[in-house]
Parts: structure tokens; sequence; C-alpha cells
């Protein structure tokens, strides 16, 4: 081959791979943006595993928590009954309340209200029984007087003489810091009547109970308190 020929083509292969190489030095911060941008919205992550047909018909379903829902609908909005009437025998108590028994309502509902996957209660017969209570005494401590009082409350009777028996058992006043033990006193009994799917009741104060709802598996109930005298109060029910 004659020199001339070899250098040109000596050069053109230069220039070859000259031209490749710029182009994976401009293409390559190119595509490593890209694969930022496309990790930045998720994409490459395992896609969800898709519905079976047993789920999308309705059948119970295992929430992440471990509970298990037997409604027709794993996210029923709040006041759209979709249970049977239940059986509230299942759900009655005797035990003893404590704090942790109401983390729900004290760090949660009270601020952010019933939750959207709760299922209304609208029957009295899914109500009867024993419940863990809290009455939340002047909770935005306005009158110095905020107390937290754990008790026990029955709900018993028709719907046009209901009963509702206040079984004390502590009390923490706030401005203290201290616990008193209070299962030496009487039971207090309020007496009323079931409304329009609310309860009122009155004794020593009246009672209002407005929202009974089902979630996890456990039942709940949310109102206030007229105390006799005059400092607000909000009651909190569960079970079981």
């Amino acid at each position: 081959m004659k020199k001339g020929k070899k250098g040109l083509l000596i050069a053109l292969i230069a220039a070859n791979v000259f031209v490749l190489l710029l182009g994976i030095l401009t293409i390559t911060p190119a595509l490593r943006g890209l694969a930022e941008r496309i990790d930045m919205l998720g994409a490459g992550k395992p896609a969800p595993p898709a519905l079976t047909e047993e789920e999308v018909e309705g059948e119970p379903w295992e929430d992440p928590f471990g509970y298990e829902f037997e409604g027709e609908s794993q996210g029923s909005s709040f006041g759209e009954s979709q249970l049977p009437v239940q059986n509230a025998a299942d759900f009655s108590t005797e035990e003893r309340p404590d704090l942790g028994d109401f983390q729900w309502y004290l760090e949660d509902v009270m601020y952010e209200g019933i939750p959207a996957a709760a299922v209304n209660i609208t029957s009295l017969d899914a109500l009867g029984g024993g419940w863990k209570a809290l009455i939340f005494y002047d909770p935005n401590d306005e009158y110095g007087s905020n107390a937290y009082d754990f008790l026990n409350i029955t709900l018993r009777g028709t719907a046009e003489n209901l009963q509702l028996v206040f079984d004390w058992y502590l009390i923490f006043w706030s401005w203290e810091g201290e616990t008193y033990d209070l299962t030496d006193m009487e039971d207090t009994v309020f007496t009323g009547r079931w409304e329009d799917g609310r309860i009122w009741a009155s004794g020593a104060g009246t009672v209002h109970l407005t929202d009974f709802y089902t979630l996890y598996n456990k039942q709940f109930a949310l109102g206030t308190m007229d105390t006799p005298d005059g400092i607000p109060a909000l009651v909190a029910l569960t079970r079981p």
C-alpha cells in the first residue's frame, strides 16, 4: 500500500475513534441524569401485586395491622354501614382501661377526626354491654382542671329507657401530676334514650354519645359530657 493511502486510512480510523469517544462522553452524563430522574419517579421498583378476583369481589380482607375486616368493603366511608348487626356480647369487656387503650383518640382522632375506613354502627343492639372509657376533662386547660378519668361503662336497657352505668377506676389530675384510685366509689347511673343514632343520658351531668363505629374488629364511641360545674369534657369509649 502506498504511504499516502496508508496515512489517509490511519487518519480516518483516528477520526472515527475520536467521534466515538466524544459520543460516549456526551451520552453518559445524559443517561445518568435520565436514570436519576426515573429513579425519583419510582420507576424500576417492583410493581404492587395485582388484586385477585376474590379480593375484587369483596372476600374477607386482611389489613397490614393483622386484623381481619369482615365487611363487604375494606374502604367504606364513615356513615355508610356495610356490616350486619354485630353481636354485642362478642365485644363486651370488663377489663380495666389504661392510657394505652386511648392513644388512638388522644393522638389521632381528637385532631384528625374519624378514620375514613370506619364503618358506622347504627343499631343499639350492637352497643350493649361493657366498654373501656375515658373522660378527658378541660381538654384545652382553660379552667385549670385538666384531668384524665379512666373507668368502665356498661350500656344497658332499651332505646326508650337506656342506662349508662359508670364504674369508676382511676383519675389523673394533670396539675398535681398524681393518680388517684376511685374503685371504692359507688357506681353512677345515667339514664336517657337512644335517638337518631345517638345517646344522651343524665345523672351527675349529661353524657352525649354522638358517634359509634367499627374499625379493625374493634368498636369505638365518641361524645362529650356536660359536668355539673360547667367544666367541658370529652368522652371516648373502646372495646374489646
